[in-house]
């Protein structure tokens, strides 16, 4: 994960909003809960004490966490675009759908741990602080998106 976590954005590095998180399942699905990377315990995305720097979530990488993610506040100034089931795991073909909403946004966009979906980091504020679709979620605070660096190009 080395290689990919140097094409992360300096400026999100820079914010010390990072949580670590790991494979659970829940109900029968996998789910990816946040972790506080400087305790280990379960994290919160309304709870900055649960935060911590981006090289404080790259260190507990090496404790057992699958890996990293980034939390959106008001304070700052990104928001990310959530693809899901967009991508082919095996041939890394994306659906027009997708395709469309990466050129329209024109941004840092990486695939997710899944290899199924994208999500796109972008700086932008939203009115109502979330949308969510069948397979588009957007968010501006109160969340937090895996972070991969395994950048899309295209």
């Amino acid at each position: 994960m080395k290689n990919e976590i140097e094409k992360i954005p300096q400026e999100l590095k820079d914010h010390p909003q990072w949580v670590v998180w790991k494979w659970e399942e829940r109900a029968g699905k996998a789910t990816k809960p946040p972790y506080d990377p400087k305790t280990g315990k379960r994290a919160s995305h309304n709870n900055p004490l649960t935060w911590g720097t981006f090289n404080d979530a790259v260190k507990a990488l090496k404790r057992g966490f699958d890996g990293i993610g980034f939390v959106f506040t008001e304070d700052d100034p990104f928001c990310g675009i959530d693809l899901d089931d967009c991508r082919d795991p095996v041939s890394g073909k994306i659906a027009t759908w997708a395709l469309k909403i990466i050129k329209e946004f024109d941004s840092y966009t990486e695939v997710s741990p899944s290899k199924t979906g994208l999500k796109i980091f972008l700086k932008g504020k939203l009115p109502s602080g979330g949308i969510k679709t069948k397979h588009v979620e957007v968010y501006d605070r109160l969340r937090y998106f895996t972070v991969t660096g395994d950048r899309y190009d295209d």
